[in-house]
């Protein structure tokens, strides 16, 4: 019994702050209102990529067609697609295909978008415990995999993207499911799984193909058994395993159907179609207010663009990317997330500890930093913290719990860890239930030149937003507003958070100590 007594009591805690972070509002968008302002600047589908991806499901729904009616590609814009002469789809489907029973849940509640978000929440949810899981089975103690579990889901931006409509948290269930199964199991089944896998992150977010890549390269290494025995070495290839690649089959054939429906084309990809950043009164492409005439014709002539999907990588920008990515004062994870460093000391004891499969952890780290760190746009448009790096804030997360599980009686350590982690979970608690819509410091000035008002680029926005009165939260919205202010339901969230944790992080050291007394 007590082995399910602490993972149930996680699933409680987890599942009650998470709904009540969850964005959004009452009531079922539908193309006749989704371009009013309580949906969109001032609602749960603030940026673009929320709206993209929304899109597409809402076209689904509506209209049974991957081409948008002249109200949702309004609404799309500015990353709308072009192709053919019909308005499409700028991201990949692979999100927009999996909101849509949660979009038609909600819709029977009364609260269609809420649905469609709380798919992206039990995600969130479903990562915690493959985390956890995958911790456990890499040595570390149950507690301590807990409490990585909990620092990687409230201590990071992983928080925020856990409640409003990003593919993050999507892309980090297949890279952990896929990590799980290599861990844990052997066989030709568990294989074709993690095939199967690896070709269902494609149409999620296309980076995914590198981002497995790690996990790939083991799993081949299943096809060949190495066995020595004094001076002999027998080297057993399983030729039987190959047809474990027939999990791609499925995935790969959705992905090629959906991309010749849309766009003519098996392979084309979504991010190369020709893109229109806004559209006139009678349904036409046209240039954005400000534009530089320099790149008008593209912008009314769509297909005269020329998009590559290498184009979005820029080796030359990579130390530029790593910067903003760790060090910068908009993005950086020593400001939004320093707990996670922790991890590093994690992966170096994982290293002396000989913990297995390290190699494909750290290999995930590392595709995920350099990839983006070339990305050609490094700070993920507005953005709450380095969104990019979720799958690298689950993988360092792991490590935190094998720390734990090593350094749990080094008071001095746990007396640096704890304030770290408690900042850490206050800043992304703070950008959980409020908003996302922070501006990278590059766009400042000329944001600060159109709205004639000092603009904020860091996680002050979202304090900003907090002090006038502001939360995104759909719990708060709509049942708690006229009891309680916007601070006071953030304190209320963030110091149960900070109790939990620390509550955990002291029981777990005093009974370590404890231990360790009866042990001499």
């Amino acid at each position: 019994m007590k082995k399910f007594i602490q993972p149930f009591l996680l699933f409680l805690f987890c599942a009650v702050i998470l709904g009540f972070s969850l964005r959004g509002i009452a009531g079922n968008p539908t193309s006749a209102v989704i371009n009013q302002p309580e949906w969109k600047e001032n609602g749960p589908f603030e940026l673009s990529p929320e709206r993209g991806r929304f899109a597409l499901a809402l076209s689904m729904i509506e209209n049974n067609s991957f081409f948008y009616s002249l109200p949702i590609a309004r609404f799309a814009t500015p990353d709308l697609g072009f192709k053919n002469g019909n308005y499409v789809s700028l991201f990949a489907p692979g999100v927009s295909f999996l909101i849509i029973p949660g979009f038609w849940l909600g819709n029977m509640l009364g609260a269609g978008q809420v649905g469609a978000y709380a798919v992206i929440a039990l995600f969130a949810f479903a990562n915690i415990f493959l985390l956890r899981s995958i911790a456990i089975k890499l040595g570390a103690n149950s507690i301590a995999a807990t409490l990585g579990s909990l620092i990687f889901i409230f201590a990071t931006p992983a928080f925020a993207y856990g409640v409003n409509l990003y593919q993050h948290h999507i892309s980090t269930f297949l890279i952990l499911f896929a990590l799980y199964l290599l861990i844990s199991r052997n066989g030709f089944i568990s294989l074709a799984l993690i095939w199967l896998l690896f070709a269902a992150s494609i149409p999620v977010d296309y980076p995914n193909l590198v981002l497995m890549a790690p996990i790939g390269i083991a799993a081949l290494g299943k096809f060949i058994l190495v066995t020595k025995k004094e001076e002999i070495t027998k080297i057993n290839i399983k030729f039987l395993y190959a047809f474990s690649f027939l999990g791609v089959v499925i995935p790969l054939a959705f992905f090629m159907w959906f991309n010749s429906s849309s766009y003519g084309n098996p392979l084309q990809l979504s991010g190369t179609v020709p893109g229109v950043k806004a559209i006139d009164q009678y349904g036409k492409p046209t240039t954005p207010q400000g534009v530089d005439s320099n790149n008008a014709d593209s912008l009314l002539n769509p297909t005269r663009q020329q998009k590559s999907a290498i184009k979005f990588f820029q080796p030359r920008e990579m130390l530029n990317g790593f910067y903003i990515h760790f060090f910068s004062p908009d993005r950086g994870v020593i400001y939004y997330a320093p707990v996670v460093l922790f991890g590093i000391a994690g992966i170096l004891l994982a290293i002396k500890k000989k913990v297995k499969t390290i190699s494909v952890l750290v290999g995930i780290i590392g595709a995920n930093i350099l990839l983006y760190s070339m990305w050609g746009d490094p700070w993920g448009g507005w953005a709450f913290g380095s969104r990019y790096l979720i799958p690298s804030y689950a993988i360092l997360s792991i490590f935190i719990a094998l720390l734990l599980t090593y350094w749990k009686r080094k008071m001095i350590f746990l007396l640096i860890f704890l304030p770290v982690a408690f900042y850490s979970i206050a800043v992304n608690t703070l950008g959980a239930i409020t908003t996302s819509a922070i501006p990278p410091q590059v766009q400042i000035l000329s944001l600060e030149k159109i709205s004639g008002i000092v603009q904020r680029y860091t996680y002050q926005r979202n304090w900003e937003f907090l002090l006038a009165g502001d939360s995104k939260s759909f719990v708060y919205q709509t049942f708690l507003k006229p009891y309680i202010s916007a601070v006071e339901f953030y304190q209320i969230l963030t110091v149960s958070i900070f109790i939990v944790v620390g509550g955990i992080l002291f029981y777990y050291a005093l009974t370590s100590r404890r231990k360790g007394e009866e042990n001499v």
